[in-house]
């Protein structure tokens, strides 16, 4: 079965630990449109998969097509900001440990 815009909306969502109520807000439809949208029983229009995609931080693509990488770069840099110095200059060294030399 092929996954719907709106079920790719609510994974996203849910991922993220958004709230229905709070990315219904973000895109300006009632909680009530978001759960319809969700459940697969009506098809977001185009201009509204742009403010999903903008309110959840992802590509357009990904919640009309699927399949398609998501991009997590703001979220990591976000987090690793976060982080204390420490935590940083550790975070920094495993990842440096996990890249592959290049040839």
């Amino acid at each position: 079965m092929v996954e719907s815009a709106g079920k790719r909306i609510q994974k996203v969502r849910k991922q993220k630990n958004k709230s229905i109520t709070e990315v219904a807000d973000a895109v300006g439809i009632s909680h009530q449109d978001l759960v319809v949208i969700e459940r697969s029983r009506k098809m977001p229009s185009e201009d509204l998969l742009q403010k999903f995609a903008h309110a959840l931080n992802v590509n357009v693509t990904y919640l009309k097509e699927g399949n398609v990488f998501i991009d997590h770069t703001n979220d990591l840099i976000d987090a690793f900001q976060k982080l204390a110095m420490e935590e940083q200059h550790d975070f920094i060294a495993l990842f440096s440990t996990l890249r592959k030399p290049k040839k």
